[in-house]
């Protein structure tokens, strides 16, 4: 359970754009800027503009951020991070987040053909990691057409627990696709922020 109460938004923001893993692409700022205004309306975007601005962060201006342009992997982090603690976003609204985001990125719409079945999807995924990320890698490790479920393995992705629920819905949001689904369920059962050697998700639908 991540508790977003006890975030003070000032230390946090610094710890992560002083922690930054790497880098990822600019639609990712841009995406959840989007969530934020579906979400949150202009004058929630605002808001958020404005509690960013107090704690002395100033994002560049999204319109000049192109989709495929490499930026710090913190700053979608920070601005997902500030929406859901002033907004008090729940772990479902993070999760929802990650569904509408896959619903619109590049990313997916890149090996959308390839959208056969559970596994060759995440396996494409996990093969073009690196082309949306420069740190972490993905793999498939089991799936069960019969007991339809598919587990998949996320290393060395120490992010932020936020992202550990997000990317939760937006992988959901992949798999729901390919099996034509849209109440896919979704467990973390592994994650490196809890000491274990890699981030786990388990997918049953």
């Amino acid at each position: 359970m991540l508790d977003l109460q006890s975030i003070n938004l000032k230390d946090e923001i610094k710890k992560l754009q002083q922690e930054d893993p790497g880098k990822e692409r600019g639609e990712d700022v841009k995406n959840v800027i989007n969530y934020v205004l579906k979400k949150e309306g202009e004058s929630g975007l605002a808001e958020l503009y404005k509690e960013l601005a107090k704690h002395g962060y100033r994002i560049p201006d999204i319109e000049k951020i192109n989709a495929i342009d490499w930026i710090p992997s913190s700053m979608p982090t920070i601005l997902m991070v500030t929406s859901a603690k002033i907004f008090n976003w729940s772990e479902e609204d993070i999760i929802n987040g990650g569904k509408i985001i896959a619903s619109f990125s590049l990313l997916i719409k890149t090996f959308i053909k390839y959208f056969i079945s559970p596994k060759k999807t995440l396996e494409i995924a996990a093969k073009n990691w690196h082309k949306h990320y420069t740190f972490g890698r993905m793999e498939v490790v089991e799936y069960d057409s019969s007991s339809k479920r598919l587990v998949a393995r996320l290393y060395d992705f120490k992010k932020h627990p936020i992202s550990c629920i997000y990317l939760g819905g937006f992988f959901s949001k992949i798999v729901g696709i390919a099996v034509g689904k849209s109440d896919i369920r979704v467990r973390e059962t592994k994650c490196e922020f809890k000491g274990d050697p890699y981030h786990e998700y388990v997918f049953e639908w």
